[in-house]
């Protein structure tokens, strides 16, 4: 990895991000190498940067400027890896509850817009080299974030996993890349599943906080009635009560995914299997700490991991140090999501299992 003046910046820019904004993998990340560390903090800078992008647009000429520099920036990281493909996400496009900006002029961007894309490109073209892999992750990432511009409203457990594999899953695959992952063609299936897990954890967390942005994405199969952000923002007991039992299918179908992520650390050095173990389990916690809510209670606030508990699961991590055969995967957790991983070429045994 080059080392100049602006990525200097840039990695002290990143780990005050990480500091700030991911406090968990913060945490966790005091576990790996200074190298790997400051790897995995510039790619999460990266990835709120993009985030910001698309949750700050709140209007539509807002909307409108994120998705040209989301574009934008799809274009120019298209030329890093030519083999990765643009995204293989299109299935969330009929996820979307209006798609108002698709056909409207897209009016020039500004050369301060300009110049944020092009250091994007940059940042990413540093930390992936040319990866196709890490670059088609990203390039997923990216459309994931363009179509939820329009506010996705998830109609099945599929297309939950299809937005948690763009938004998350994808960085799973970025971290195998910088964390220098063994067998990557197996290890990428059980880094995916830590990836949607968390942004599963993620979703149950933040229903009532999405809500008063108008999103919602517990599927809405899940659900009897038609529940509307709206009405969970409003506070509506029905809509809450039909959210609050889709949080808790949400959680239990979260931790076959953890399951499966923890046994992938596997395929990591040792102190990043330390590292990644220790963030597994911080955010496992959040959504343990949530089904030992009433509904009140959750409605009420924020669940949080505090310190004593990040130190406790840090030691409850420390099985992640022992050698471990290479695991088997469970190829029916990435079943409903049909040809999307297809890229990636994941290996799988003679039994069909990854």
């Amino acid at each position: 990895m080059t080392t100049s003046a602006t990525s200097a910046t840039s990695a002290t820019a990143s780990q005050a991000t990480l500091r700030q904004h991911g406090r968990s993998f913060h945490w966790a990340g005091r576990f790996l190498p200074a190298h790997q560390l400051q790897a995995g903090a510039r790619l999460y800078h990266v990835c709120r940067q993009v985030d910001d992008i698309a949750d700050n647009a709140t209007t539509e000429a807002q909307r409108l400027r994120a998705k040209q520099m989301l574009c934008l920036l799809q274009q120019r990281l298209a030329a890093h890896a030519p083999g990765a493909s643009v995204s293989s996400l299109m299935f969330l496009e009929d996820q979307s509850t209006a798609n108002v900006i698709d056909d409207a002029p897209m009016p020039p961007l500004s050369a301060t817009d300009q110049e944020a894309v092009a250091a994007l490109e940059t940042d990413i073209g540093s930390l992936f080299s040319s990866d196709s892999w890490a670059f088609h992750a990203m390039q997923d990432l990216l459309a994931t974030m363009t179509v939820d511009l329009s506010k996705l409203h998830l109609t099945s457990e599929s297309a939950l996993l299809h937005y948690a594999y763009g938004a998350a899953g994808t960085v799973g695959v970025m971290m195998c890349h910088l964390l220098d992952a063994e067998e990557p063609d197996r290890a990428l299936a059980f880094a995916i599943d830590l990836g949607i897990a968390m942004q599963m954890t993620n979703i149950a967390r933040d229903v009532l906080e999405d809500a008063h942005d108008g999103r919602l994405y517990l599927p809405a199969a899940w659900m009897s009635a038609d529940v509307t952000a709206a009405q969970i923002a409003a506070g509506d007991d029905q809509a809450r009560q039909q959210a609050w039992q889709a949080i808790q299918q949400l959680l239990a179908l979260a931790e076959h995914y953890y399951v499966s992520g923890w046994q992938g650390l596997a395929y990591l050095p040792v102190r990043a299997r330390l590292a990644i173990g220790v963030a597994l389990r911080v955010y496992r916690d959040i959504g343990r700490r949530i089904q030992r809510l009433d509904a009140s209670q959750y409605w009420g606030h924020r669940v949080a991991v505090p310190g004593w508990a990040k130190a406790y699961q840090s030691v409850l991590a420390l099985p992640a140090l022992m050698p471990a055969k290479p695991p088997v995967h469970n190829a029916a957790l990435h079943r409903p999501l049909g040809s999307t991983l297809m890229f990636y070429r994941i290996a799988q045994d003679s039994g069909g299992r990854c």
